[in-house]
């Protein structure tokens, strides 16, 4: 009679920090989104953020507020604040830039107008999900997957996308334009 051997004992699971788990699963999450925007033959809508619309900070005097335009709050409030020192570009009248935040969930392009007035626009196009670029020559937000246009209210131009894009309060002050993004 032959025997077995002893199976080895069973060791309790592992103990698993609930918040690290959690976290590893919104980073896993997050970076299949950013892999799989784009990509793929097929066209898909993307999701619209419902987020209150832009205003300009626009003044006499370059960084000063006119009266009732809103005043940039904390970082807790929702506030982004994009140093002109990194994006040289918005110092001029004209002047674009692309500001990725990825801390605050904030992917926009950033436009100055005049006198001192900056929008914030949503980068996402709605129709394919592609990354939408301002064209100045134009005066428009232009999708380079399937030529949607778009304001710089965020309303469509020119489809195929049927829905706006979604835009941001910006006020320009002193040396940073500051973006309001909901939490």
């Amino acid at each position: 009679m032959s025997r077995t051997p002893p199976l080895p004992p069973v060791l309790p699971p592992p103990e698993v920090d609930r918040r690290a788990a959690l976290g590893s699963l919104l980073r896993g999450t997050c970076a299949l989104a950013v892999l799989g925007a784009g990509c793929g033959r097929e066209w898909r809508d993307a999701a619209v953020l419902e987020v209150p619309g832009g205003a300009c900070g626009a003044s006499t005097e370059p960084g000063t507020p006119e009266p009732g335009t809103p005043e940039p709050g904390t970082p807790e409030e929702g506030w982004v604040e994009v140093p002109l020192a990194e994006y040289p570009a918005l110092r001029e009248v004209g002047g674009q830039a692309g500001v990725h935040v990825p801390q605050a969930l904030l992917d926009v392009v950033v436009v100055r107008t005049p006198p001192d007035c900056v929008s914030a626009v949503w980068r996402t196009c709605t129709h394919g999900a592609c990354l939408v670029a301002w064209d100045a020559e134009s005066a428009a937000l232009e999708c380079p997957c399937h030529g949607s246009r778009f304001g710089l209210d965020g309303q469509v131009l020119r489809g195929p996308a049927t829905r706006p894009l979604a835009t941001f309060r910006a006020v320009l002050r002193g040396e940073s334009v500051f973006i309001f993004r909901p939490r």
